[in-house]
This record gives C-alpha cells, sequence and structure tokens, in this order.
C-alpha cells in the first residue's frame, strides 16, 4: 500500500471512528485533525468515496497580473 493510501485509509477511520462515536468533536480532537479540515474529509468521501481522501497533488498558481 502506496504511503498516499495509507493516508486516504487513516482519514477513513476517522470519519468512521466519528459514526461510531456519534460525536464528531471528540473523533477529530482524538486525531488530531482541526474540524474543518475534518468536514473537508467528510465532503471529499461523501463525493469522491476513498479517492476523496487522497491528497491530489498541488497545482501551482500562476504568476503575473490578468491586467
Amino acid at each position: 500500500m502506496t504511503a498516499k493510501k495509507k493516508l486516504a485509509q487513516k482519514r477513513l477511520t476517522l470519519l468512521k471512528l466519528a459514526e461510531k462515536l456519534g460525536n464528531v468533536s471528540r473523533a477529530f480532537m482524538m486525531h488530531n485533525v482541526s474540524r474543518s479540515q475534518f468536514y473537508e474529509y467528510k465532503r471529499a468521501f461523501q463525493e469522491h468515496r476513498l479517492e476523496g481522501l487522497i491528497d491530489k497533488p498541488v497545482i501551482p498558481s500562476s504568476t503575473g497580473n490578468p491586467d
């Protein structure tokens, strides 16, 4: 298993823990992630399943002014 897939699996474990506990705050504190990060993972999982939890490469922003 690749490192990216392991990380995605860890994020999935967090989501499952929150569901099991019925307490989102406790789950994200146990995993040391922010509330906003938790909900970002949740949204990504709902939209794309496990693939949504895999980090995507960063797309560099363009430099230069559109003026």
